[in-house]
């Protein structure tokens, strides 16, 4: 190993570890000691200030009562007075000196309840007065005009009376005097205890609640007060709580608004109490800072001594340990440390040195063994270093062209992870003759600057010929796909043109056919028909659902018009079979709803065949109700398929919803179908946010139960005009329509316009697209029904031509055999009002007939401006 120059230490101001460590210590102490402290303090503080506010309620509760208790002793009086015999004897008799002789003898009783004025009047004047409101300086006819505003209720009120020098402030009493012989009110008694310096009340109060000084005030007035004048603070100090901001820490003043019967007084205390203990609380505290500070100062001086001489010796005893492996780089054994620790991380530094002596090996293997070619870049792209995999594949003696190819294609990424210093992982994928390299660019870092980049290689060839071949498939796929979906398209419309005309004859048929016979091979023509037209209709629905075209479009209907329809067509069907059929709703006739209909009826209708195909005795029922749940705010509605028929195995029932799967092998040959109907009810049931579950026993029957989210909108009362078929289709309209029939098969234009005589219209047929147009440039029609694909031009150019370049506004009514959502769409957006798709039935017709009739309403009664 080479010996390397130690690098000199960057940080000029060092010092020991005893220092950091008693720093550390002093500052956890402290911070430990600053947060007990701080957390006292406040804790302290919020003590005092609650005991301060403790203090100043009790203060205020104490001040209170003892009012309360005054005022209650002398309502005692009062009250005893009123109802003695002699008092009452003296008043009747308007005795004078008996009145006063009477109260003398009372005060001597009990003279410190005593009140200060005392008077009864008769009901219209004055009957007597003990004299002492003279003393206040207040007349007769204020004591008059105050026994005018007193109410008789027994209770204390706090009076203001006017007098020579001042206001008057008294608590003031009126209870009656009534008579014991007649019970009549002789007259009326009053007690007065007045505010005004009244020492007596004001030293019972402060001396009752253990207070320093206290002042009654109304308003900026003080009416009594304790001072005496040798306190540092005065009356005016209390009534303006900024000039006592310098006697805070030594006083606590209280303020209490009086309350009489419960009901705040203009009469204010403020009180002093004295705050020596709380001021020797603080004192105490500050020492015992101090101390601490102190004491923290002192411990720190002596732990670090201890740790300078206890540690230093272990520390260099390690540090030459360390430089001993790194000067010498030799093997060599830690022998210990007295401390713990340091013992600990001597042996993890020994310990250390021989794993990185090891993986140096272990690196210089994986380096030389690598089966991976691995290059080593140093600075200004010149090679350090190559393995052996490396080597036989680009080396420079033996391949330079291949290695000059490599360099030129590697050296710029490598250059740019030099000379940017970009400290990431790069890709690079190289190719070169006929292989393909993809290597990692990883830069290798010392003293935080890139001194050398490491790329290491990996033969994709066989991985990347994969990829080409797999993306080939991909494409093939879906080209195959697209034909599928193309040749489904092309297979539906010719296999829907032939359709028509058979399903439209042998409707034609049966309605004109009168032996039994026939008419029972006109009703076989029409089922193998409908089948025909069934089968055709699940391929082509399903592979719309494989193609995600499949598109669910919401209108508004009434949900009963599909129960209708289920009794209408499945009721005789179960009636043939001499099987039961039962229908169970909470749906109410006028519910009206958003969803989409055909494919609720394309749901309820397979299983419902399915449901007739497989049961040959016993019943069939479905139930169809509308529910809610509290956790979500949307209806649900809930159908439930149940029959009595062969059941299906436990094992095929995780099967029947796949496509081209029936239960059993056998019942394709017995009952026939395509085995899309199943598939197709599950890919719709979900594409209208729903679930769908089945149970079933063989021979015992199956359930099918399914549920999707629907919006119920309203209530609304509707039309109850019938179907208007057959006899009665020509009441449709009050006169003959002339329709334009353009078809370019003579079965289908034989068929619709057969349908369209049975409805009383007169018919122009023409059989391609140029000789529509001339036929409408000459002719008005009233509606003009139009093919799709025509010989030299095709419905949707023609009614695209109608619209734009004639500026006719005729309805025209796609009839297409064509039932894809783009080709429908395309002819609505072209100004075609209406879309059918072959085969045309004759209540297909009728219902496009009456949306006709409704929209020529609308017309008649709304013209168009132009």
């Amino acid at each position: 190993m080479v010996n390397e120059k130690v690098r000199s230490s960057s940080v000029r101001k060092k010092q020991n570890i005893a220092t950091y460590f008693t720093r550390a210590i002093i500052i956890v102490i402290g911070i430990l000691t600053f947060g007990v402290l701080f957390q006292s303090y406040q804790f302290s503080s919020e003590l005092i200030a609650r005991e301060v506010n403790r203090v100043n309620s009790q203060t205020s509760a104490f001040i209170q009562e003892i009012l309360d208790f005054q005022l209650s002793l002398i309502r005692v009086h009062q009250d005893s007075n009123a109802t003695n015999t002699g008092l009452l004897e003296a008043v009747s008799q308007h005795a004078d000196a008996d009145i006063r002789q009477y109260f003398a003898a009372v005060d001597q009783l009990d003279p410190d309840n005593t009140p200060d004025i005392r008077f009864i009047s008769g009901l219209n004047n004055q009957l007597w007065d003990d004299g002492n409101a003279e003393f206040y300086g207040i007349s007769l006819a204020n004591l008059q005009h105050l026994s005018g505003q007193m109410n008789l209720n027994g209770s204390w009120r706090l009076v203001s009376i006017p007098s020579v020098l001042e206001t008057i402030y008294a608590f003031a009493r009126k209870i009656p005097l009534i008579s014991l012989q007649n019970g009549e009110v002789m007259g009326y008694f009053y007690v007065l205890s007045v505010v005004n310096n009244n020492y007596v009340l004001s030293e019972h109060i402060r001396e009752s609640s253990h207070l320093q000084d206290l002042i009654f005030v109304v308003g900026a007035d003080v009416l009594s007060s304790t001072l005496d004048g040798t306190e540092s603070y005065t009356e005016f100090d209390l009534l303006h709580t900024e000039n006592f901001s310098g006697l805070k820490d030594l006083y606590t003043v209280s303020q209490t608004t009086l309350l009489v019967n419960h009901v705040p007084t203009q009469l204010v205390v403020y009180a002093v109490n004295d705050n020596q203990n709380i001021v020797e609380l603080k004192r105490n505290f500050y020492f015992s800072i101090i101390f601490i500070v102190v004491a923290m100062v002192m411990l720190s001086f002596v732990l670090w001594r201890w740790l300078n001489k206890s540690i230093r010796f272990e520390i260099d005893k390690l540090v030459q340990f360390i430089h001993s492996i790194v000067d010498k780089g030799v093997k060599h054994t830690f022998h210990g440390s007295k401390i713990e620790e340091f013992d600990l991380f001597g042996r993890a530094l020994e310990h250390t040195f021989k794993r990185f002596s090891e993986q140096e090996k272990q690196f210089e293997n994986l380096f030389n063994y690598s089966v991976s070619p691995t290059i080593l870049w140093g600075m200004n792209g010149h090679l350090i270093r190559m393995n052996p995999a490396a080597f036989s594949h680009f080396s420079e003696a033996r391949h330079s062209t291949r290695f000059k190819s490599l360099k030129e294609l590697l050296l710029p990424e490598v250059e740019k992870i030099l000379y940017t210093e970009k400290h990431q992982l790069d890709e690079i994928t190289t190719e070169i003759e006929n292989r393909i390299f993809r290597w990692t660019i990883s830069p290798i870092i010392h003293d935080g600057r890139v001194e050398s980049v490491l790329t290491q290689g990996q033969d994709v060839t066989s991985i990347a010929e994969a990829e080409k071949e797999s993306h080939q498939a991909r494409s093939e796929a879906e080209r195959a796909a697209n034909a599928r979906a193309d040749f489904l398209a092309r297979m539906s419309h010719e296999v829907r043109t032939p359709l028509n005309g058979i399903l439209g004859v042998a409707q034609l048929l049966k309605d004109n056919v009168t032996d039994v016979k026939q008419s029972e091979q006109v009703g076989v023509l029409c089922l193998c028909s409908e089948h025909l037209l069934a089968v055709l209709n699940d391929i082509l629905d399903f592979s719309k659902i494989e193609q995600n075209k499949f598109k669910i479009s919401n209108a508004r209907f009434y949900l009963m018009d599909t129960i209708h329809v289920v009794d209408r067509i499945y009721r005789p069907l179960c009636e043939e079979k001499s099987v039961e059929f039962h229908i169970a709703t909470n749906i109410h006739h006028n519910l009206v709803v958003c969803s989409d209909q055909v494919r609720l009826n394309q749901i309820i209708f397979n299983l419902l065949n399915n449901a007739v195909k497989f049961t040959h005795h016993g019943r069939i029922s479905i139930s169809l109700n509308l529910f809610s749940t509290a956790s979500e705010d949307k209806e649900h509605f809930h159908v439930c398929v149940q029959d009595t028929g062969v059941g299906i195995k436990k094992e095929d029932i995780s099967l029947i919803f796949e496509p081209f799967i029936q239960s059993e092998t056998t019942s394709i040959r017995e009952y026939g179908g395509s085995g899309l109907g199943l598939a197709i009810v599950k890919n719709l049931v979900e594409l209208m946010q729903g679930t769908i579950t089945v149970s079933s026993k063989l021979e015992e029957g199956s359930c099918f139960e399914f549920t999707i989210p629907i919006e119920v909108e309203h209530h609304s009362e509707r039309n109850n005009d019938e179907d208007l078929l057959a006899g009665n289709s020509r009441l449709l309209f009050d006169k003959t329509l002339d329709v334009l029939l353009v078809e370019d098969n003579h079965t289908n234009a034989y068929i619709a316009k057969a349908f369209c005589d049975k409805f009383g219209l007169n018919v122009t047929w023409v059989e391609d697209g140029q000789k529509a147009l001339d036929t409408v440039k000459r002719r008005h029609f009233d509606l003009i029904l139009m093919d799709n694909q025509l010989p030299k031009m095709d419905g949707i150019e023609v009614t695209r031509r109608i619209r734009n370049q004639l500026n006719m506004n005729v309805p025209v009514y796609a009839c297409t055999a064509d039932d894809s959502a783009e080709t429908q769409q395309a002819f609505l957006d072209v100004g075609a009002q209406y879309v059918l798709v072959k085969p045309i039935r004759e209540e297909n017709l009728y219902s496009a007939l009456v949306h006709f009739k409704e929209n020529l309403k609308y017309r008649e009664t709304h013209p168009v401006q132009r």
